[in-house]
Formats: structure tokens, C-alpha cells, sequence
């Protein structure tokens, strides 16, 4: 990082599929990243990732890129499971962290990463691109605005259908990898609720179902009793079609975002609004959230500030997850532990 031309060089730790979809255009076309390295256990596979995807140097193994004093941050978009350890040496060598979600597999785990955060001095953010689209900034300001009087209830859905994409092997059928729609779709669901209510739950209840042949639950159904009388009802699955929206209802009226969680690059997305005076649709220019996540956490970088997504955020939704599944197992209403 110079003072030259501002900018954050980057290191990847992996070769996911979402580093090379999502990521990795975003980083290219970032003006204050710079993506510089890749690494890989299998060196051959970390060559073929770079040069399908413009990555000038790779190396093969973790710690090498770790060891790198040319890089400034990492993106780490590895197995849950792999999340705390890698971030936690990653900081420990000085280097920023942006963490795909859910940013660990426990608060224990995730309060951990903020703690080395903090002994560093380095940054640490949770990958929630979502919050940086112009759809979610939009909703938000309509809220604000009193469109639909106070927000009471929220309902959130995120599905697609795993067990027919011919993935039997893929890591988020595996508990032991903190596999599950759960941490996988439905966190997307939890952050929506919290952000837009500002506020945490304070007690939560779920059922959970496992497919047949693995491991880790493959769709959960929950509740979230919040402050002053609201809740949230959501759904994660593998199992569904896909589906991604939410809906926020007030006193006077409605709020639905329509493909909020990977609403595209190329295509606008849309925001309707129904109250008294009647039912509207709003377009959101396409913008690529992905990006604007890199740009928003390279620009606190370089300017020493701390992320919109903070520990707080991060923990909260954890503290979430870590209820909702013992609710799940128990088969009771569970109190959520205030930060």
C-alpha cells in the first residue's frame, strides 16, 4: 500500500468458485484494489486459477502468501470451518481481512477474530455485500422516511435448489465443514432483519431438516421475537427453488426488495412499495455490490477508519445462528445472549 496511488493490494486464500465468479471481476475493477496473489495447496491449481483469472503471482501454499510483505489484505473465501484460523494468522502476519460469510462457524469462534482484530490493529469485515447496493440503501431510506409507518414484521426468504445441481460432494451438505443453509442462505436473512430493525432479537425458535445421505441441515425455518413487538419470519433451504426477497411491513403499509442477495451486475433491480395511496414499483440502477464492498473496506484501509459492517454486526448474527440451532435441537423457544 503507498501513498502514491492509494491503492490495496490483495492476496486471495483459495481458488472457491465465488472468488472466481463474484470477487475477482470485482477487484478488477476497483480502482483502490489492486489484486496481486493467489494461493493454493495444490500448485498447479493455484497456476491454472491465476491465469484464468488475470492474478499476476500464485503461491503454493497459504502461509507463503501470508509470509508476502507486498500484500496488504486478504479475501478469504474458505471452507466455515477454516474461517477463524486462517483470518487469525492472516492478522497475526498484519494483514487486513475480508471474510466471506458467515464470518465463523460460533460467536466463540467469531469473537476470537475481533479480538485479534483489535490486538493488530488491522481490519476485519464480514463479506455482506448485499449492504452495499443501492436497493438495500433505498429501503432504508424509505424507512427512515416513515413510507410505511414503524416497521413490525419482516419475512425473509433465500433458497435454491442444491439437491439438483449434481453437487453431492459439495462441503455445504457437511457439518463438519459448518456446512448448512443455515450459515449459508439464511444469514443473509438474520443480517436483513437486524439492519433494518436496528436492533437484535431477543429470543429465537427453529426447525431444521437434514436431505438424506448428509450431514448438515438442509433448510430451517425460523422465528425472531425482537424489542417492542416485532418479529422475524424466515426460510433457508437447499431444498426449495431458488428464491431471494424480503418484505417489511409496517402500520401503514409494505416494502418488498426483490432479489436483494445477488441481485446481478448487468440488470436493475426492483423495490415495491404498496401504502395507502397505492402500489408502486421502483427500479435500482444495476450496480455491482461486490465492488462496492472492496472499495468501502479498501477506502476504511486507507483512511483508517472502521467498516459499516462491524464486530457487532458480525457477533449479533452469530449469537443469532448459534440459537436458532440449539432451538432446532431442543425443540424450544431459546434466549439469545445480549452482546
Amino acid at each position: 500500500m503507498t501513498t502514491e496511488d492509494q491503492t490495496v493490494t490483495w492476496g486471495i486464500l483459495g481458488t472457491a468458485r465465488i472468488a472466481a465468479q463474484r470477487l475477482i471481476p470485482a477487484f478488477h475493477e476497483s480502482q483502490v484494489a489492486r489484486l496481486a496473489a493467489v494461493a493454493s495447496r495444490d500448485k498447479d491449481r493455484a497456476h491454472q486459477f491465476a491465469d484464468q483469472n488475470g492474478i499476476p503471482k500464485i503461491h503454493g501454499s497459504y502461509e507463503a502468501l501470508l509470509d508476502d510483505e507486498a500484500i496488504d489484505a486478504v479475501y478469504i473465501p474458505l471452507p466455515n470451518h477454516l474461517h477463524k484460523d486462517w483470518a487469525i494468522q492472516a492478522m497475526a502476519a498484519g494483514k487486513h481481512v475480508l471474510c466471506e460469510k458467515p464470518l465463523a462457524t460460533s460467536a466463540a469462534e467469531g469473537t476470537a477474530m475481533f479480538d485479534e482484530s483489535d490486538r493488530r490493529g488491522v481490519l476485519l469485515m464480514e463479506g455482506f455485500m448485499y449492504r452495499f447496493h443501492p436497493q438495500t440503501q433505498r429501503v432504508r431510506d424509505l424507512l427512515a422516511q416513515g413510507r410505511i409507518g414503524a416497521p413490525r414484521l419482516i419475512r425473509a426468504a433465500h433458497s435454491f435448489p442444491l439437491h439438483l445441481r449434481d453437487r453431492d460432494n459439495d462441503i455445504r451438505w457437511r457439518e463438519e465443514t459448518g456446512g448448512g443453509s443455515l450459515g449459508d442462505l439464511g444469514i443473509y436473512c438474520i443480517d436483513t432483519a437486524r439492519h433494518l430493525f436496528g436492533a437484535d432479537p431477543i429470543r429465537a425458535v427453529a426447525t431444521s431438516r437434514r436431505h438424506p445421505g448428509h450431514t448438515a441441515e438442509a433448510e430451517t425455518q425460523a422465528i425472531l421475537t425482537f424489542p417492542d413487538d416485532r418479529t422475524a419470519l424466515f426460510d433457508s433451504s437447499f431444498l426449495l427453488a431458488s428464491r431471494k426477497r424480503y418484505e417489511v411491513v409496517g402500520e401503514r403499509g409494505r416494502i418488498t426488495a426483490l432479489e436483494p442477495y445477488n441481485p446481478g451486475r448487468g440488470t436493475a433491480v426492483q423495490i415495491e412499495v404498496i401504502t395507502e395511496e397505492g402500489r408502486r414499483m421502483e427500479d435500482v440502477a444495476a450496480q455491482n455490490e461486490y465492488r462496492l464492498e472492496i472499495d468501502h473496506l479498501c477506502t476504511c484501509i486507507l483512511k483508517k477508519r472502521q467498516p459499516a459492517i462491524t464486530r457487532e454486526d458480525s457477533l449479533g448474527n452469530l449469537r443469532v445462528i448459534d440459537a436458532l440451532k440449539e432451538s432446532a435441537h431442543s425443540g424450544r423457544c431459546v434466549e439469545i445472549p445480549v452482546g
